[in-house]
């Protein structure tokens, strides 16, 4: 009796040039560990919104003393279920992992494309600003929390203009909602799958659609902060115009790190505007 080893069969390597699990291409397709998608989003958006209504309620309600401290809650509790939000649908229905699910990394080049983006995005907004102003009749006011203490000028206005709103709506908006709807085109609803190879139509067609609805999505959360014509008109061309740009750059690099830097640019040249003239 002669005894045999069977043959091992041969391991299939993945192929240079395989680049379906990378966000940045065309042929990017959703990993069968996501399961996220836009009902997360609702609900982080439903708490937002939530939030800043009982906020404001709240607010008709307090003395003047208690503004500032009401509106330090309000960043951190609204910001914050911004954040878990993406941090709970990672864990519970994705890779676990905020870099794999939504692209959170950041590169030393990131600084220099973020610099150059939300510089661009603000002079185009300045660009696109100036027709738009003359069919108003008005002039626009800042969308800055204004604070009379240095405590509360540098948590209400400086850290969560600069940094806090930044980070949190780059996850928010190009990190979750972004990818949420390229998956959902490409993978199909829950209840009819598409198993079939998308189409490069149907890729491209993904690709351009998430851009467009998460930057408008993202500019519609601003517009509540407009007092008037003017001012919304502004902020909402404002802001369309940088969410288009960080959505660009998130899906031309797969990552965050370059739209964060961009949109903490963007923020901090209006808060050197709205001190300047102060």
């Amino acid at each position: 009796m002669t005894n045999s080893t069977p043959p091992t069969p041969p391991i299939e390597a993945h192929s240079p040039t395989d680049t379906s699990d990378d966000y940045s291409s065309i042929d990017y397709r959703p990993a069968a560990v996501i399961r996220w998608g836009l009902p997360q989003f609702a609900i982080g958006l439903g708490l937002f919104v939530g939030i800043i209504v009982a906020v404001n309620l709240l607010s008709l309600f307090l003395p003047t003393w208690a503004q500032s401290p009401l509106l330090f809650a309000a960043i951190i509790i609204g910001y914050g279920a911004l954040f878990l939000t993406a941090l709970r649908a990672a864990r519970s229905r994705g890779s676990g992992s905020l870099a794999e699910d939504f692209g959170l990394r950041f590169r030393l080049v990131d600084l220099a494309i973020g610099l150059g983006v939300g510089i661009a995005a603000k002079i185009v907004g300045f660009i696109v600003a100036i027709p738009l102003l003359r069919l108003t009749g008005g002039a626009p006011a800042s969308n800055v929390p204004v604070q009379s203490e240095l405590l509360w000028i540098i948590l209400n206005t400086v850290v969560a203009t600069a940094l806090v709103a930044p980070l949190v709506e780059e996850l928010f908006f190009r990190g979750l909602l972004l990818r949420a709807i390229r998956n959902g085109i490409l993978r199909g609803r829950a209840s009819r799958p598409r198993t079939a190879q998308p189409s490069a139509a149907r890729a491209r067609g993904a690709l351009l659609t998430s851009v467009l609805i998460s930057s408008v999505a993202f500019m519609a959360l601003h517009l509540y902060q407009a007092r008037d014509l003017a001012t919304l008109v502004v902020l909402g061309s404002a802001t369309l115009i940088l969410g288009l740009a960080n959505a660009a750059l998130a899906t031309r690099t797969g990552r965050l790190g370059p739209g964060i830097v961009a949109h903490m640019v963007f923020n901090g040249v209006a808060l050197v505007g709205f001190f300047a003239t102060r």
